[in-house]
């Protein structure tokens, strides 16, 4: 699946010396910079994207903030926070491509909305919800926490 999804990304780089850069939003209960998620997925973006410059955002001054702000911050506030880190990145000012995965692909969407510079070129956006969310996956539907989630998110 992830190698489809590079070979989506190499088709968008354009054919001048310098490629796109690229910008990367976790999921929530990731961080930017897991080596066993998003770490990997951005080195493997700069190896396959001919040493593209690849941003993998950090909602917050470490790991631990950028984990817990994707639970507890105002999506908002982490829209203008995302907005304010690639407005004085200079490697983005001419537009970027944008990948997110889960609740990370939902945030580049608004920030696509509220950031219109730098200029989001392109956006994948990996299990995002954009349709909305229907009930509790695969959770046996006589369970009482399955009952009482779906209940939530009814509201």
């Amino acid at each position: 699946m992830l190698s489809i999804l590079i070979f989506g990304f190499i088709l968008l780089v354009e054919c001048n010396s310098t490629p796109t850069p690229v910008v990367l939003w976790h999921g929530m209960g990731d961080s930017c910079c897991n080596p066993l998620s998003m770490g990997s997925v951005k080195k493997m973006l700069e190896k396959e994207l001919g040493g593209a410059y690849v941003l993998s955002l950090m909602i917050g001054n470490n790991i631990a903030s950028d984990t817990s702000n994707g639970f507890f911050m105002d999506v908002n506030e982490q829209i203008d926070f995302a907005c304010n880190t690639i407005q004085k990145d200079p490697n983005l000012q001419n537009g970027y491509h944008a990948m997110g995965f889960s609740q990370g692909g939902q945030f580049l969407r608004g920030l696509a909305q509220k950031c219109p510079q730098p200029p989001m070129k392109q956006l994948i956006s990996v299990g995002g919800q954009h349709q909305g969310v229907y009930g509790f996956p695969h959770c046996p539907g006589s369970w009482f926490i399955c009952k009482e989630v779906e209940k939530l998110l009814d509201m």
